[in-house]
């Protein structure tokens, strides 16, 4: 028998404490929303029955985001539009801007937020493995205080999330590389536009005299959780960023990967996929540096 609640009641609160409280009295039944894209869907699907929305989008504190002292903070309320339009965003982290390009269409863009990718944690999610290497902090806020949470440890599962009863995301933290580093983000789907990645890579290298100083490399869509591959960043350390040296890494990467089978795609497609993108951002970094 189906004892789903026909009606949603939707509120928006006015401060942080205020949506606490919310989902204090409501516990299970009430669902923090901003931008909603996959929320809203899950409930389409009927995979979700909430009694009580909780809108974000009206708390001030949650509607901001700066970029300065090394650090760009987004709020939880903050659309992949918002972000886009802003020059200091784009220039300060080039290949996250280029993996929110790739989510939905302008319409998607305009209500779905960074933080929403971040909480619905699917492996897929595309700004994901850029912010894995972004060293990204997630800032939470509860009943019983606030925290912060490196991403890595934050997203446990395939849509399982490290937020206790009553918190919420508030904003995140994310490294801006500096001027010695270069980044690239690749991205396969079954389409050229608005397509789940069957493969997502993003790299970020540290160049001095030739030679890679340090690396950071993570892979999307390959495991459960985003997937840093750091024998491969070890590899490089230490190297020329040659044509030998890209091409050995993108094998390794490619070896290292333990895809499943899906709808998408079979795990030794996933594995070819791999050693191709990360062959490409490494090309592409080159190519930048050069």
């Amino acid at each position: 028998m189906n004892t789903a609640p026909t009606e949603t009641e939707y509120r928006f609160p006015g401060s942080v404490e205020e949506a606490i409280e919310l989902k204090e009295q409501f516990g299970e039944r009430a669902r923090f929303i901003a931008g909603g894209t996959d929320l809203l869907l899950l409930m389409e699907q009927q995979r979700c029955h909430p009694e009580l929305l909780i809108d974000l989008t009206k708390i001030r504190s949650l509607q901001g985001f700066s970029v300065g002292g090394g650090h760009v903070r987004i709020g939880s309320a903050i659309t992949y539009s918002q972000l886009l339009a802003s020059p200091a965003f784009t220039q300060a982290v080039p290949f996250l801007a280029d993996a929110i390009r790739t989510i939905g269409g302008v319409q998607v863009r305009n209500v779905a937020t960074l933080v929403g990718n971040i909480t619905n944690a699917s492996p897929a999610g595309d700004t994901l493995a850029p912010l894995y290497v972004l060293n990204t902090t997630i800032h939470v806020s509860g009943p019983r205080g606030s925290r912060l949470v490196p991403i890595e440890d934050f997203i446990l599962d395939v849509r399982r999330i490290d937020l206790k009863d009553g918190e919420l995301v508030t904003h995140v933290c994310i490294d801006i590389p500096d001027q010695e580093e270069r980044g690239a983000f690749e991205k396969l789907g079954r389409r050229r536009a608005m397509a789940i990645a069957v493969v997502s890579v993003c790299a970020v290298l540290r160049i001095d005299h030739g030679r890679v100083e340090g690396a950071r490399i993570a892979l999307g869509a390959v495991a459960p959780t985003i997937m840093r591959v750091r024998d491969v960043e070890a590899f490089l350390v230490g190297r020329a960023l040659d044509t030998n040296t890209i091409g050995k890494a993108g094998s390794l990467a490619s070896e290292l990967a333990k895809p499943i089978d899906d709808i998408r795609a079979s795990a030794g497609y996933r594995r070819l996929a791999v050693r191709g993108l990360v062959r490409r951002a490494l090309e592409n970094i080159r190519a930048r540096i050069e």
